[in-house]
């Protein structure tokens, strides 16, 4: 999209309003006439300008495809993955070649996100759409996958006291369930984002950037545990070694917890403590590695966890001090 800035005066109208012309070139693009409404959306530096019949056509986003690159189901993942993201209300994809084999694909990939539905499928053509398009909000998101974290992490320490080894290929369950909620995220972050693209929305912009960057973390953490919940099911000497692991699990929920509860309240001492925290136990888990006092499968998923709360400790700060000089 071209921006072309142009220069005009505003002229004073019976005494008491202001009035401004607008570019023939942008009346006639947008197919406007005498008498049609236009909005105008407020902001306290920036006034946008919006055909009204514009937004009410536009209000669903809707994005077509024709003839999909490929048909495996590893590229139809990445490829659908990468439409839902963007926030779109409805994919219709238009193919001479889909058959029922790669309906069924796409019906499985779309189960595996939150809100999509496919709503209808034929020779030619298939129809997504997204269902909750606003019944979410990314705090609201990044708070549930805060609890699924410490699901995470209260699963494995439950197996290990009660000796149910089985029990952890429950994780993976969680795990996915982190995934489907950091794509949710990813697509309502992208669909803020459209609207604040003006400089008075800036501090809003960063605000939105760094809950992407939170939810990716989470997404990663999640990854963690269930690596080290895989490592310790597989391990020979499972029984002798599980228990050793639940304080330092005890210990990295309630480090987890407090750089969570920093971030959402904007508490920047609370995210210093945070920072704090994870430094000294970063060091003891790289002692451990060092004396290999534990199998390194083991400790390095706690290592990768640390430095991961340490990233939200940080952007709490971040967010605090941008807060407070807004305030």
């Amino acid at each position: 999209m071209s921006i072309n800035v142009e220069v005009r005066k505003l002229q004073l109208i019976g005494g008491s309003s202001f009035m401004v012309s607008l570019p023939k070139s942008w009346i006639k693009r947008n197919r406007l006439d005498q008498g049609d409404e236009i909005l105008l959306d407020i902001d306290e530096n920036v006034i946008k300008i919006l055909p009204k019949k514009y937004s009410e056509n536009n209000k669903i986003v809707k994005a077509v495809v024709e003839n999909l690159p490929k048909y495996d189901e590893n590229f139809l993942r990445r490829f659908l993955i990468a439409l839902y993201i963007q926030g779109l209300d409805e994919i219709v994809i238009k193919d001479n070649l889909i058959s029922p084999k790669v309906v069924s694909r796409i019906s499985r990939i779309v189960h595996d996100v939150i809100g999509v539905e496919v709503i209808d499928a034929c020779e030619d053509k298939m129809v997504l759409r997204s269902l909750t398009t606003t019944e979410f909000d990314v705090e609201g998101v990044l708070k549930r996958m805060s609890q699924i974290v410490s699901g995470i992490i209260e699963t494995i320490v439950d197996c290990i006291r009660i000796d149910d080894r089985e029990g952890l290929k429950d994780v993976s369950k969680l795990e996915e369930d982190a995934d489907r909620l950091y794509l949710l995220a990813v697509r309502l972050e992208n669909r803020i984002i459209k609207d604040m693209m003006s400089p008075s929305k800036w501090s809003e912009l960063r605000s939105i950037l760094g809950m992407r960057i939170i939810a990716k973390t989470l997404e990663e953490i999640a990854d963690s545990l269930f690596d080290f919940s895989e490592n310790l099911y597989r391990h020979p000497d499972y029984n002798q070694i599980s228990k050793r692991f639940e304080n330092i699990l005890l210990n990295v929920e309630d480090m987890f917890n407090k750089a969570m509860d920093s971030y959402l309240s904007s508490n920047i001492h609370r995210a210093n403590e945070v920072l704090e925290m994870s430094n000294e136990l970063e060091d003891e888990f790289l002692e451990k590695m060092r004396e290999r006092a534990e199998d390194p499968l083991l400790i390095y998923p706690f290592i990768d966890i640390c430095r991961k709360i340490k990233s939200i400790g940080e952007i709490s700060i971040n967010r605090g001090v941008r807060e407070l000089i807004v305030g």
